[in-house]
């Protein structure tokens, strides 16, 4: 079966994809963060969380729904506002957690039987694909981005739509594997150090408050 794609178009959107998968977003740092304090299985498990959220936008873009999210003011202003919540909150649990870390060694040890409820993969799965459905800006991308590569003149452009964002979601499968497996081999080095944990805490919980304030700030121009 041929797919219905421009080889001169898809050849251009691998190059971008290869370029923009590289840019770091909520996705990739979910990633980071869950290699590092949880082992490889937890980052491999939100990188399956985040490419079926992808997967789901791709779907909801060729079916039109993205379209009508992105031109509705409610739709739009719900989507952003809970993502920006969700982010915030992912961030404060961090900053949290580094706050209490500086209690007793019983606190300690309390706070390391919740980082072990919190790393269930199924629970780590549930917050990557949140951390990804909840992102209107992955609806704007999907709205703006793809289109560009489509040859309305081969037909079936859903079906290109479809397999357009497929693509980009295989291949920041694929990036976001690598950094589970390096981030996490490099954590059984670095986070001999509790103090080196608390740190990298700290950071992470700052930047998913960036992430949500820039969230928050995003508009529905995507035209």
């Amino acid at each position: 079966m041929t797919l219905p794609l421009d080889p001169h178009l898809l050849q251009l959107y691998l190059v971008a994809v290869g370029v923009l998968v590289l840019a770091p977003g909520p996705d990739s740092l979910l990633v980071l963060t869950r290699s590092i304090a949880d082992g490889r299985q937890a980052g491999v498990v939100a990188t399956l969380g985040i490419t079926v959220g992808n997967l789901i936008h791709s779907l909801l873009a060729a079916a039109g729904i993205s379209a009508l999210i992105a031109a509705s003011a409610a739709l739009f202003d719900v989507l952003r506002y809970a993502g920006g919540a969700y982010l915030a909150w992912i961030g404060l649990r961090s900053l949290w957690s580094v706050w209490t870390s500086r209690g007793g060694a019983g606190e300690g040890d309390a706070l390391a039987a919740a980082a072990s409820a919190s790393a269930r993969p199924a629970r780590v799965f549930m917050q990557a694909l949140l951390t990804n459905l909840l992102n209107p800006k992955v609806i704007l991308f999907q709205l703006a981005f793809v289109p560009q590569f489509i040859a309305p003149a081969l037909g079936h452009v859903a079906f290109q739509t479809f397999i357009l964002g497929s693509i980009i979601s295989v291949v920041g499968a694929a990036y976001l594997a690598g950094v589970a497996a390096l981030s996490a081999g490099a954590a059984r080095r670095v986070l001999a150090s509790p103090r080196v944990r608390t740190v990298l805490d700290g950071v992470a919980g700052v930047l998913f408050l960036g992430f949500a304030l820039r969230l928050l700030l995003t508009d529905r121009k995507f035209a």
